[in-house]
């Protein structure tokens, strides 16, 4: 019967920049397009927003930011026309700022 070690017996050649490299290759490819937003849609995110001000309600917002599509639950705190992004207070307190051109997608709680 043979015995072989598997995978094992490769990891030794391989050098720390080949790994570093073929990791950096797994994350390019999980990378996606950022999505276009039609009027209506961005037309929509506006009320959602306006109504999520006025009320003090949670929102969902997603964005995109370097290949991901991330998401971040919270309130509306502050909107910076002049910097065109929107400050976001999440339920441990934080504050995140996005850019309205990085929006995905905006659900109200």
């Amino acid at each position: 019967m043979i015995r072989d070690r598997g995978a094992i017996k490769w990891t030794s050649m391989m050098l720390p920049e080949h790994v570093n490299s073929l990791k950096e290759i797994l994350v390019d490819e999980q990378k996606v397009k950022q999505p276009e937003l039609d009027e209506q849609a961005i037309q929509e995110f506006e009320l959602i927003i306006c109504e999520a001000m006025a009320f003090n309600k949670q929102v969902t917002l997603k964005f995109y930011e370097n290949g991901f599509i991330k998401t971040v639950p919270g309130f509306v705190h502050f909107i910076d026309h002049l910097k065109n992004k929107m400050v976001i207070r999440d339920s441990r307190d934080e504050f995140h700022h996005i850019p309205f051109h990085q929006l995905v997608n905006i659900q109200p709680e």
